[in-house]
Order: C-alpha cells, then structure tokens, then sequence
C-alpha cells in the first residue's frame, strides 16, 4: 500500500507551508507535526476537498482531555496560520479566534537560591542506574544541569547543541535551533569549561559509534527533553526541594528564570546601568523582545528589594508597580 493512501487533501499544502515558514527563518517542527496531525484527522472525518468548515476547525480548536493550555494554543495558532495561508490560495478556510494567551501574567517563576542550586550539583552528581543501559540518558545529568544554570539556555537548546557548537578553544556556543528561529553565539565560563571538558573525555571513551550531537546516550544516540524530566524530578527529590503544589515546577527550565534574574541582581551589585545591559542579556539568552527579559525580572523583582532601589533612577520602567 503506498504511503501517499495515509495522507489526507491538506498534506500537499501543509509542505509548501512548512517549506514557506523554513524559509523565512522558522523551524516549525512542532507546527508541521501538528498540521499533519490534523490532515489525518480531516481525513478520518472524510474531507476530500481542500477547504476547512467552521465545524471542522471548531473541532479541532477544542481543548481535549488534560491537554495543557500551552499545547492547546499552539495548536489553535498553528491551525489560525495555516488557514490564513489557504485564503491566501483562494480556498475557503474558516479562521479560529486566538487562543487564549499562552503566558499567564500572575505566573511566577521558580527562581532557585544558590544553597538549592548546590544541592542540585550534589544530587545530580549522586545519581546511579542500578543496572547498565546503554540507552539512558544520565551519563549527560551532571554537564548539563551546570550548563543550563550556567547559561540559561533552553532545554531544547542545549540537546540540539552539535559537537560543532561548542568551542572549547574560545569558550562559546553556537545555538543554532533557537525557539525564534534565530542563531546566537553564547559565551561561558572557565569553571563550566572544565565541566564540559571532563563531559568531552567520557564521551570520547564510549564505545558506541558516536553522532554528532554533543550530548548523547552511551549507545550514542541524541536525547530527548521527556527523559531530562524523568531525572529532574529524582534530582528535585535528593536535593529535598518540595513541588510548588498546585504550581507548576520547580522545572528544569526555572533554571533559564534564576540565570535572568540572578544575572540581573549581579550586574546591579557591580554598578551596571541596566538600561544598557538589559539588552545584552536579552540577546545573550535569545529573547526576540526586550519585554521577554524585561518579564523575568518584572515577576521575580520582588526576590531582591535593594535592586529596586538601586535601579529605580535609572530605568523604572523595568518594575512597574503592580497592583495589589
């Protein structure tokens, strides 16, 4: 049976609009999984002709069983951009309204203290299999964890990371799959150099046949974000830091939230002028606006009383006054 008897009336559509996206600097692995995603579902509800009815798009849009709202409205904008792009072609395409937004604004972040950070170093490094697999994910724990605090990077940014990224010569990354499709060069420091040069001559000693993704399993394969989940939630239980509760987290990417912040308070003690390092901050972790840096800190200023005062002068507008 040829493969093309999987495929529905959108598929063709859905890879010039991929193809379209990639061209203008988007990756949108996730956006084509999930339009091709729904090309099958039209298909099972029988769609043969290239057009999306109201009812099949309201379909869609529906928020489904314990799906996070994150999932959920990605889903819609993938879905909302795509039938923009159908009208564009002259098809009919009913256009779903917006998400709800994906960010909530009384959300605050976890920010980890340097004593839990510490901890986290001890426990991570504690971490045993009992029995020897080869497809495991931990043999990465202890160069990642310090390289997520140590950079801020994003989970998905530091697995995609090549053998080719990292300069151990002029200590830097090269972070070519960012969440905005745009590439950055991330420098780091003497001490996580170190770190990831002993990561490099335990790698070097495997005896698989190694990819070209810098952090890799035993047998050599390239790892993915749900087993770093698997291990955080060990390494949050050694280290004795308790769940939020109804919160989400503490999550590995709260350490992308305490490099920002923590950032922030040290060039503030060092007499900096935020106004002028807000933006080389927000470049260096690869926020597409300033207002996503100026977020991190707006939620988590509170942590640190005295940055208030000594920034207030010089660029208030960072921490506006909430209402009580």
């Amino acid at each position: 049976m040829s493969n093309l008897t999987l495929y529905g009336v959108f598929y063709p559509y859905i890879n010039d609009f991929i193809t379209m996206k990639r061209h203008l600097g988007f990756s949108a692995s996730n956006m084509e999984i999930s339009l091709k995603a729904f090309d099958r579902y039209a298909k099972s509800n029988g769609v043969k002709h290239v057009g999306i009815s109201e009812p099949l798009a309201l379909q869609w849009c529906a928020k489904r069983e314990n799906e996070a709202n994150d999932t959920w409205s990605h889903r819609i904008n993938f879905l909302r951009q795509f039938c923009i792009y159908l009208l564009n072609l002259g098809f009919d395409a009913y256009i779903p309204q917006k998400p709800p937004s994906k960010k909530d604004n009384n959300f605050i972040p976890y920010i980890y203290s340097d004593g839990e950070m510490q901890a986290i170093f001890h426990a991570v490094d504690s971490l045993r299999l009992h029995d020897l697999h080869m497809n495991n994910s931990l043999f990465i724990m202890p160069a990642l964890v310090r390289l997520l605090f140590a950079t801020g990077l994003r989970i998905g940014e530091a697995l995609a990371l090549k053998m080719e990224d990292v300069n151990m010569e002029a200590n830097f990354l090269i972070v070519r799959k960012s969440k905005n499709g745009k590439e950055r060069i991330v420098p780091f420091t003497d001490s996580l150099s170190k770190v990831l040069a002993q990561y490099i001559r335990y790698r070097e000693k495997l005896p698989c046949i190694r990819g070209d993704y810098f952090f890799i399993k035993p047998n050599g394969e390239d790892c993915r974000g749900s087993a770093i989940d698997y291990w955080w939630i060990k390494i949050l239980s050694i280290a004795k830091i308790p769940r939020r509760g109804n919160e989400p987290g503490p999550r590995v990417h709260d350490a992308r939230h305490s490099f920002c912040t923590k950032s922030m308070k040290k060039m503030t003690e060092e007499g900096k002028d935020l106004y002028y390092t807000l933006p080389v901050l927000s470049t260096y972790v690869g926020h597409s606006k300033l207002s996503s840096t100026d977020r991190y800190v707006r939620m988590t200023a509170d942590m640190y009383p005295d940055l208030l005062g000594k920034t207030e002068s010089i660029c208030s507008y960072i921490f506006p006054k909430l209402k009580s």
